[in-house]
């Protein structure tokens, strides 16, 4: 039976650890910055540099939540339209999601909550600038309805699930993005760079957050 507790980590913020997969959600040396640098930075920014009036992000793996949040925060802040989609398999426990400290080193802290909160499987319009559609489904059997400018991917790593990181998910990943559309990862194994480069990816390794080398920016 999978145990999770919620760690601090070096940047003030929360992860989790599942002892079933003996991994973190989110980097010890600082899960805030991890996701900022990765996610927000890499991808977010990147995207909404092309000055699109609305940006669709698939995120693959819900998790804390984390992710979610900084998009929000980027829309309000940006007054850009985001359209977000999370597929989860393993969702949080209220007792667990309850005790992460996001809320309280990032603005709108009413807010995080809510995105836990708010039901599966269905669209919800959070605010103005912001539409979260939550999926609670294994990646292998999602098919999405529509493409994505931008894809989270944000699974455990190579070494815990392997079979996320293989030919078969990322040419789906490749047919999920809109042409030019762009893929960011904390993961930066050679063989996933190669799985990706297979299936027609033009890969770009970018400096990595604390502790951490390098990451991936992969484009359609």
């Amino acid at each position: 039976m999978d145990t999770v507790d919620v760690r601090l980590t070096d940047d003030g913020s929360h992860t989790v650890y599942s002892t079933e997969f003996d991994a973190f959600y989110h980097s010890t040396k600082g899960a805030v910055t991890e996701s900022n640098i990765v996610f927000i930075e890499a991808g977010l920014q990147f995207i909404a540099n092309q000055k699109k009036s609305k940006i669709s992000i698939f995120e693959m793996g819900f998790g804390t939540g984390l992710n979610v949040h900084l998009s929000y925060l980027f829309s309000l802040n940006n007054k850009i339209g985001i359209d977000y989609t999370s597929i989860e398999a393993f969702p949080l426990s209220e007792e667990i999601w309850k005790k992460l400290n996001y809320s309280e080193i990032q603005s709108q802290k009413d807010v995080f909550f809510n995105w836990h909160v708010i039901p599966w499987n269905q669209k919800t319009q959070c605010s103005e600038f912001f539409v979260l559609n939550k999926i609670w489904a294994e990646i292998e059997n999602y098919y999405p309805e529509c493409t994505f400018d931008l894809i989270y991917y944000d699974a455990f790593g190579p070494g815990t699930q392997p079979e996320l990181w293989t030919d078969i998910i990322m040419e789906k990943m490749y047919k999920m993005l809109v042409p030019g559309g762009v893929l960011v990862t904390y993961c930066a194994q050679g063989e996933f760079k190669r799985a990706l480069k297979r299936n027609q990816f033009s890969v770009t390794s970018l400096p990595g957050p604390p502790g951490k080398r390098e990451i991936v920016r992969a484009i359609k």
